[in-house]
């Protein structure tokens, strides 16, 4: 099962995302060894410049904690928490805490204190809306200011480039080599490819030559 989610995470990155990699539930299926050793490998490219974007189910508290950010959506979709998991889950935990939630005792397991916080767990029931609370809370106002700085700099960097793209020489084409250029190797290659198998070419002629349509056959 190791090996299955492995190479499935490999083909993920043969594609070469530019953005993220999108993985769907990375640890499900798997014992506390094999999901570790799943989100060594998530970390290890995470520190090589990949974003990870994974759904995770009813993690440990151990595996929970090694996660950067958490967006958690309360029944039908609605978010209830984007942000910071913190140090041993302080910062997600203490975003609750302050909204009237219960405590989160040090033997608990925040993912699951979470989905009883908010009434997802089976028996469990909240009467706060989580949802309503984050629409209005000041940890939301900071993430869209973040997103609208975000925003600004991939803008500007962006204007740069095609400035710099517009003004500069070969190097920054967008292709390494002109249309022409393109089109004449590609020639050169398909033609060289017919030339070296030419049972190919013996039997399209051969299917263009000798056979019948059904008309000429009525003719007859």
């Amino acid at each position: 099962m190791e090996q299955r989610k492995r190479l499935t995470i490999g083909v993920e990155l043969a594609a070469r995302p530019q953005l993220l990699v999108f993985l769907d539930e990375p640890t499900s299926g798997l014992d506390s060894q094999t999901a570790w050793s799943i989100l060594d490998l998530l970390t290890t490219l995470k520190q090589h410049g990949q974003a990870v974007l994974c759904t995770i189910h009813q993690p440990s508290a151990s595996l929970f904690q090694r996660f950067d950010r958490l967006l958690f959506l309360a029944p039908r979709g609605r978010p209830a928490y984007f942000g910071e998991i913190g140090p041993g889950c302080k910062t997600l935990t203490g975003y609750f805490e302050r909204n009237g939630a219960k405590a989160c005792l040090e033997d608990e397991n925040p993912a699951e204190w979470l989905m009883d916080t908010v009434g997802c767990a089976p028996g469990s029931h909240s009467e706060i809306d989580w949802p309503d609370v984050w629409q209005n809370s000041p940890e939301l106002t900071q993430v869209r200011q973040e997103l609208d700085r975000m925003e600004f700099t991939v803008n500007k960097s962006q204007t740069a480039m095609m400035a710099t793209e517009k003004d500069g020489g070969p190097e920054y084409w967008e292709f390494a080599a002109p249309y022409h250029a393109q089109m004449w190797d590609c020639l050169k290659r398909v033609n060289r490819q017919f030339w070296r198998s030419p049972t190919y070419i013996y039997s399209k002629l051969a299917l263009t030559t000798l056979t019948v349509s059904p008309s000429d056959l009525d003719c007859c």
